[in-house]
């Protein structure tokens, strides 16, 4: 049993697994509901790509790829970019990683030293889709690597738990579930307290 549970009444712990697969669902069909609208033409369908701001690409890589085990989907340096015909004067800029998890849109992960938000600033900041019962275990992963976490904590309805930590760079990120079933704070996380300097898992 995962750690704050055996505080948790039954009844409650069967109610926030309820309420996650209901919140699931309604998300699914508000998803299905807007495709079936009218017009049926012209909508837009998802979000493509995120891009992120990583000041040193291997870095970046080992964090996404290898600590968070993103898939990596394209590397884009700069013989591809010559290839596809950029201007030369753009292709420093160019210069990126894309990632993709098991769902959702890609994250583009582009060399470059600014544009992450304040270090203590909530948002922007991108979240992570994670099953309830896998929660604990990437904070203990994230932790283990020496990444700092806030959380869970919650700040949606009864079930819902969130994990908070930076990427290497201070970029902003959030493990989100729905259905979680232990005892956890309610409130908005101290970002302040996720800085950190990585070496690496």
């Amino acid at each position: 049993m995962s750690p704050g549970l055996t505080t948790v009444p039954l009844a409650a712990r069967v109610q926030r697994k309820a309420i996650g697969v209901g919140a699931r669902l309604f998300f699914a069909w508000s998803h299905l509901a807007y495709r079936l609208r009218p017009p049926w033409g012209g909508k837009l369908r998802a979000v493509d790509h995120l891009t992120v701001p990583c000041a040193d690409l291997a870095v970046a890589e080992r964090f996404y790829v290898g600590l968070l085990g993103a898939r990596l989907v394209m590397r884009v340096d700069i013989p591809f970019l010559e290839r596809m015909g950029r201007p030369a004067d753009e292709i420093a800029r160019g210069v990126h990683l894309s990632v993709a998890f098991a769902g959702g849109p890609r994250l583009d992960l582009f060399e470059s030293p600014i544009g992450q938000p304040p270090r203590t600033a909530a948002h922007p900041h991108c979240a992570l889709w994670v099953a309830p019962g896998k929660l604990l275990a990437w904070k203990e992963r994230l932790n283990a690597a020496s990444v700092p976490t806030y959380g869970p904590t919650r700040l949606g309805p009864p079930g819902q738990a969130s994990l908070y930590f930076n990427d290497p760079f201070g970029n902003h990120l959030e493990l989100v579930t729905l259905g979680f079933t232990g005892e956890i704070p309610v409130g908005a996380p101290d970002i302040s307290v996720l800085d950190y300097t990585w070496a690496g898992p």
